[in-house]
């Protein structure tokens, strides 16, 4: 018997070593998408743009570029520093104004596309993404659109 509590104390100790580093931590391309746009009386576009995080680390998001796409034209740059931090599998929306150089089709919903790369600073990294998604008429709510 005095052998047997030696081995279990030696048994309960590796298995808690092998739990000490905690699960893995591991960083996955994020993506950008539009929550909400909306059109403002001067013409200029209220965008509500979610980034979400699909590491297992919370990250730093320090920088997003892309291309906004609307129903097959090129309206403008989205180039903004969200300086915002998210958690693990997690998401925030960040509000943006963006000088659209072509205006929004003008019945039902539309196909948009947004390309570009997002940058981290915590941990270090530049992830190009693409999202391609459609946005519809929100009902009693005049030039917005989800």
């Amino acid at each position: 018997m005095k052998l047997s509590a030696p081995l279990v104390a030696l048994a309960f100790g590796a298995l808690l070593t092998a739990c000490a580093s905690g699960p893995a931590k591991r960083v996955h391309p994020p993506t950008a998408s539009i929550q909400q746009l909306s059109v403002r009386p001067d013409g200029s576009w209220q965008l509500d743009v979610r980034i979400q995080n699909f590491s297992t680390l919370p990250m730093h998001y320090s920088g997003l570029k892309a291309t906004l796409d609307v129903a097959g034209t090129e309206v403008g740059e989205v180039d903004f520093n969200p300086n915002v931090d998210i958690i693990a599998n997690g998401a925030e929306v960040v509000p943006l104004t963006l000088k659209a150089s072509a205006k929004l089709p003008t019945s039902g919903d539309f196909a948009y596309t947004l390309k570009g790369h997002i940058e981290t600073s915590e941990p270090k990294g530049s992830f190009p993404f693409e999202r391609s998604s459609r946005l519809s008429p929100v009902p009693g709510i005049a030039d917005t659109y989800r």
